[in-house]
């Protein structure tokens, strides 16, 4: 390996260490785990560490083929330290910042489509049940009333004919069907 290799190796683990410690520490603002998902935990700590290990290799198989020797984990610790005595504390202001410019964002949008969508649409129901209960209340006060001018001829003429047994019985039953009529109409008051 010659040492223009050597030279653009040390420079590529140092800038991975830093980008160890990025990573890192936005992986630890935004997983924050619970007592309750320690296996979430487990699963996403796995997956991170393969993730920044196959990073490495990718970029020492780009560098230099992949070879690996003493200095290049010196270069890690050193870009690692780099970062966190530098750079850290700017990166998570400027991660704070960044995290809170999204969660405003995201109410933004939530709050637009309520007052568009979601507002106007149960504005819409309500009025759209109004209506059917308007107009099933008349339906029912309607059809009540053609009910009472056939009824009443026909109440007369059976008075006449039918006898008064068969009368007491005809009234009961006209009786329940007026009180089930009467129920629902009370349900749409």
């Amino acid at each position: 390996m010659t040492l223009s290799e050597q030279f653009a190796t040390m420079l590529a683990m140092t800038a991975m260490g830093g980008w160890i410690g990025l990573a890192l520490s936005t992986y630890h603002r935004l997983i924050q785990p619970e007592k309750k998902w320690q296996w979430v935990t487990l699963l996403t700590d796995v997956f991170f560490w393969v993730v920044q290990g196959l990073l490495i290799f990718y970029v020492l198989l780009t560098v230099n083929q992949g070879e690996i020797r003493f200095y290049i984990l010196l270069a890690l610790v050193c870009g690692f330290a780099a970062y966190k005595a530098l750079f850290e504390t700017i990166y998570e202001r400027c991660l704070d910042f960044i995290i809170r410019l999204f969660v405003r964002i995201g109410r933004l949008i939530k709050r637009i489509i309520f007052i568009f969508f979601v507002h106007p649409t149960k504005f819409l129901l309500k009025l759209l049940y109004q209506l059917f209960k308007m107009v099933s209340r008349i339906f029912i006060v309607v059809l009540l009333f053609i009910l009472t001018v056939i009824i009443t001829p026909i109440k007369f003429i059976l008075k006449l004919v039918i006898p008064s047994s068969w009368r007491r019985k005809i009234g009961q039953l006209i009786q329940t069907f007026r009180q089930t009529i009467e129920a629902l109409i009370g349900k749409f008051r």
